[in-house]
């Protein structure tokens, strides 16, 4: 036998503008929420009743709210002016000293992007070759820096090439006077060899008393010469290719660094000149500028942030 399903009653139509009607459940839990906040109520009510009226604490006078949100003093003590200029004076000396190690750094890596320039790079502005030309490319990566972008290696050069060339391998280098030198090596070394072999069984066997002459210790030093091995220039052109880019990547780098260092001693410079003598006046907030050099941002529109600016009173000195 199928069960019935049971319907909930409905809000009546002359009372719809009361909205949905109340069920038990619903009932249940406005009943709690109210029960829980009555009893609240009664328990603030008793802790108030017997709260003691002289009872005090030291965080009544050093605490304080702002917004709802309470907040103490620490006890520490605000510094004198003259001492937090000191303390500025500090703060600018290091961010000087920074700006002139990292300028130093930047002339390095020029010189060094200059040096290692490929041969037949360097461009005139009439030819068109796509080959690399070092003023531009310096030119570029400032340009690049000013805008707050940093360069950053591409996967090709942090990645390992394999290619059918093999790597330079370290061993003694020869020096021939003629080309019937260097192809007769071998055939030199192994008579050498051979007769020195000879000689060496001829002699009678040296048990540490008897020194040879100055003469023969001269006959048995030899030149070993050792053939040149294939050097390949596809190899080197491509680790001088990715040197080239670890360079870029790291003047970038300073450039940009170098950037706000510059920014922050004129904040400090402005904050301590601000702290002495003299009355100053704020003529212009920090504000957006057009500027045609920057790059177009959301709006299609060229601007640049520019700070405060202050005017101090002409003062008479001595």
């Amino acid at each position: 036998m199928a069960h019935r399903n049971h319907k909930e009653r409905s809000q009546p139509a002359h009372r719809a503008r009361l909205g949905l009607l109340e069920k038990h459940k619903d009932y249940v839990l406005r009943a709690r929420d109210y029960k829980s906040k009555q009893d609240r109520i009664k328990k603030l009510r008793e802790k108030a009743a017997f709260k003691n009226k002289d009872e005090f604490y030291w965080g009544m006078i050093k605490s304080k709210t702002q917004n709802g949100i309470e907040t103490k003093d620490r006890g520490n003590v605000a510094l004198n002016t003259d001492l937090v200029k000191i303390l500025k004076s500090q703060d600018l000396g290091y961010v000087r000293v920074q700006i002139a190690k990292d300028e130093k750094k930047i002339r390095d890596l020029k010189t060094q992007l200059q040096i290692t320039a490929p041969s037949g790079s360097l461009t005139t502005e009439t030819s068109s070759s796509p080959e690399w030309d070092a003023i531009a490319e310096l030119a570029e990566v400032e340009k690049l820096a000013e805008m707050g972008i940093v360069l950053k290696p591409s996967d090709e050069s942090t990645t390992k090439r394999k290619g059918k060339g093999k790597a330079v391998t370290s061993g003694h280098v020869i020096f021939a006077d003629d080309k019937d030198e260097f192809e007769n090596y071998g055939e030199s070394s192994r008579s050498n060899g051979d007769e020195r072999i000879e000689e060496q069984n001829d002699e009678p066997i040296d048990l540490g008393w008897h020194k040879p002459p100055i003469s023969q210790k001269r006959k048995n030093k030899q030149k070993v010469i050792e053939p040149v091995e294939e050097v390949d220039e596809e190899l080197i052109a491509e680790e001088a290719k990715s040197h080239r880019i670890e360079l870029l990547t790291l003047l970038s780098a300073y450039l940009n660094r170098l950037k706000l260092l510059r920014q922050a001693e004129h904040k400090l410079e402005t904050t301590k000149s601000l702290m002495g003598k003299g009355s100053a006046r704020k003529i212009r907030d920090t504000q957006w500028v057009d500027d045609e050099s920057q790059p177009e941002n959301k709006n299609g529109e060229r601007k640049r942030l520019e700070g405060k600016m202050w005017k101090w009173k002409l003062e008479r000195r001595r």
